[in-house]
């Protein structure tokens, strides 16, 4: 029996790591700079857009504070509400703080509760108050169903719950004093969600010779988001065996 590629469809953010790699500051700020430039360049627009032809005023010190500041997943697979996603980045870094918020929260109670939902059925033990429930506006009991089945952290458990206290104060009358910093506390736990769900967690995948390995396909969170998103090709007659493991294409 031969091996073969494995080819998914997924969100790829890698700019972040090679420029924070480089050691002169100045150098990696100034780098930071064109892609900041790039992101401010209209999506539909229908012309080829460098980061030369965006003044540098345009793009701030504390822009580029919070664009070095902020780790999202380097790979996920595509969700339905990637839009979403999207904008968590791009609202933080252009400073408007509650759009950021209020993107991170909505992401993460749309993730708790699709993981919740979809993974139901393939994992133990089951939970009867759950069982065949759809989405909630409360988090606690998916973040519980979670933990129970190995999903999230105890730690992480207790940064949503935290994160919880936000989304209502937000959604109510709280005050506003804090909103930069809640901001930011509210988009790494997003992150960390985004992780260990969608963005190839370390207890399923591995790395080897730069390329993605699957280390666990029998587990349901590979199952239930994974597979749906996988390529496969198999090996053309007269040509040698491909290594195990997945190979990354963005899409």
């Amino acid at each position: 029996m031969y091996n073969i590629a494995v080819y998914f469809q997924l969100h790829l953010n890698a700019t972040r790591g090679g420029v924070k790699s480089i050691p002169n500051v100045q150098f990696q700020r100034s780098e930071a700079r064109k892609h900041l430039k790039l992101m401010m360049a209209p999506r539909d627009s229908g012309e080829i857009i460098t980061d030369s032809m965006i003044p540098d005023f345009l793009v701030t010190s504390s822009m580029i504070d919070r664009w070095l500041a902020i780790d999202p997943p380097v790979f996920r697979v595509r969700s339905d509400f990637d839009p979403i996603l999207e904008e968590i980045e791009r609202a933080y870094v252009f400073g408007f703080f509650f759009s950021a918020l209020a993107a991170a929260v909505v992401t993460v109670e749309r993730m708790l509760n699709s993981t919740r939902i979809d993974l139901h059925p393939y994992v133990s033990p089951k939970i009867k108050q759950l069982w065949d429930k759809g989405p909630t506006n409360d988090w606690q009991p998916n973040i519980d169903a979670l933990v129970t089945w190995g999903y999230l952290s105890e730690k992480l458990a207790g940064e949503l719950q935290q994160l919880y206290e936000l989304r209502c104060k937000y959604l109510h009358t709280g005050s506003l004093a804090d909103l930069e910093k809640d901001s930011f506390q509210a988009i790494n736990v997003a992150y960390s969600v985004l992780k260990e769900i969608v963005g190839f967690p370390p207890r399923l995948f591995g790395m080897t010779n730069g390329a993605l390995k699957i280390l666990n396909a029998a587990d349901p969170l590979f199952q239930v988001f994974y597979k749906p998103h996988i390529i496969a090709t198999p090996e053309v007659e007269g040509t040698p065996p491909q290594p195990a493991g997945l190979t990354t294409r963005t899409s």
